[in-house]
């Protein structure tokens, strides 16, 4: 079975060749901590750059979704990381 192609709202070409596309989002998927919406961030003192990272929680693919809430379970060692469609 394929996948369905995507409806594109808006295309732009990039003075390097490049097109981008704005495609149209039917559900979007958000990471949950226990039922609630959260935001990761990521930091390492020893680098050179002590800023913070931020990971990506919200998703149009539920696949996607699914696999980011599943290593983000294994990494803090718990289940409470799940998918919610908004």
């Amino acid at each position: 079975m394929s996948r369905p192609q995507p409806t594109i709202i808006m295309s732009a070409e990039l003075d390097d060749g490049s097109t981008w596309d704005i495609l149209l989002a039917t559900t979007t998927y958000i990471i949950t901590y226990k039922d609630q919406a959260c935001g990761i961030r990521q930091h390492n003192d020893l680098s050179s750059n002590p800023g913070f990272r931020y990971q990506k929680l919200s998703y149009n693919n539920l696949g996607n979704a699914r696999a980011q809430a599943r290593r983000l379970n294994q990494k803090f060692n718990t289940e409470d990381f799940d998918v919610r469609a908004i």
